[in-house]
């Protein structure tokens, strides 16, 4: 459970309890928990309501010795905050600044158990400071309550289900955590190559993979790219391979899926809320859309037309391709055969295109 959820909790169970309002009003307050301070209360939530809980002194009057001895065996376990610079790798769970850190370890819960590391301070690099957006979403509704699970592909439910692919297909939905997560599998099956083009906008981070095999396997991860948040539409674009193929919708980066902090925001009339569950939590909107086009094998730099500006680009990358550089669909490829090699094949298809 995420210090958000812990928290909501708490108060939930505190107030059932008939808790006094002046306990939870000095929390969060300024101040280390696990430190004597003047000050009543403390600056983490969940810890200061436990410990005030257990003495309503400490919100009452001052943070003294019986405080921090009540925190340090009532709050273990809780990261936020906790030595180190958010963007700094270090050893122990958690970093300094708080609000970063309740960000980051309720997305990514190895950040709380484990160890701050390397994707820990990324992603504080990356998403602590930046501000959420909200998009006006537009195109065709995909149908599908934030808490079903009708277009998540293999293994999801009874029936395998895929959004089917078109040349101008715009839509729009939702995205939840949960087990399983909420995904988006665009179908791309086809009997040849084909380029594509999709443009995606968030209201969280992206998550996007292309993925190879049929729902019986084997299957394979061909990319996979993570966009940063709230940066506007981001565009990929790519060759297709003959046979199955999809297109995954999810949110993450490119190491990690994120699994907390979006709950669905609609209510299952399966599954009611209980009266004394928390409500929903979402750290980031839930909404995206997307466009899809189909460009020409040979239009390399996606404007529309064959001609000079794809021969530059298809010169330029002629050779040999490196197998150990990891693809980007974000730049252009050049491979229109899709032998490993950009040479004599993929210019004979560029001039036929021509």
């Amino acid at each position: 459970m995420s210090a958000y959820r812990r928290v909501a909790s708490l108060l939930v169970v505190g107030l059932s309890f008939g808790v006094s309002a002046q306990v939870f009003a000095q929390c969060p307050v300024t101040g280390d928990c696990r430190e004597v301070h003047e000050t009543p209360g403390c600056e983490q939530p969940e810890c200061c309501t436990l410990v005030c809980d257990y003495d309503p002194f400490c919100c009452e009057a001052s943070w003294g010795e019986s405080c921090v001895e009540a925190a340090l065996a009532l709050c273990e376990g809780i990261s936020c905050p906790s030595a180190g610079a958010c963007d700094v790798i270090h050893p122990n769970a958690g970093c300094a600044d708080f609000d970063c850190c309740e960000l980051i370890t309720t997305l990514d819960g190895w950040c709380t158990y484990a160890a701050w590391d390397e994707l820990c301070a990324l992603e504080a690099e990356m998403l602590c400071g930046v501000a959420p957006c909200v998009i006006n979403t537009v195109g065709v509704d995909e149908s599908e309550p934030c808490y079903k699970r009708l277009n998540d592909g293999w293994g999801v439910g009874l029936v395998a289900a895929r959004i089917p692919f078109s040349c101008e297909l715009g839509m729009k939905g939702k995205i939840a955590d949960g087990g399983p997560r909420d995904l988006e599998w665009f179908e791309l099956d086809g009997s040849t190559r084909r380029r594509v083009r999709f443009t995606f906008e968030a209201e969280f981070p992206i998550e996007l993979q292309y993925m190879l095999g049929p729902e019986d396997g084997p299957n394979e991860v061909k990319w996979l790219v993570g966009e940063p948040l709230c940066e506007g539409p981001r565009t990929v674009q790519f060759l297709t391979e003959p046979g199955t193929s999809t297109l995954i919708l999810g949110t993450g980066n490119r190491e990690r899926a994120y699994r907390e902090g979006l709950d669905c925001d609609e209510i299952n009339p399966d599954f009611p809320p209980e009266p004394d569950d928390p409500p929903p939590f979402a750290v980031y909107g839930l909404r995206w859309q997307m466009t899809a086009e189909c460009l020409a094998l040979a239009d390399i730099d996606g404007d529309g037309a064959v001609g000079a500006a794809d021969l530059s680009l298809l010169l330029a990358a002629w050779g040999e391709l490196d197998p150990s550089e990891e693809f980007d669909p974000r730049q252009p490829d050049a491979d229109l055969d899709g032998d490993g090699a950009v040479g004599a094949s993929d210019l004979s298809l560029l001039l036929a295109s021509w």
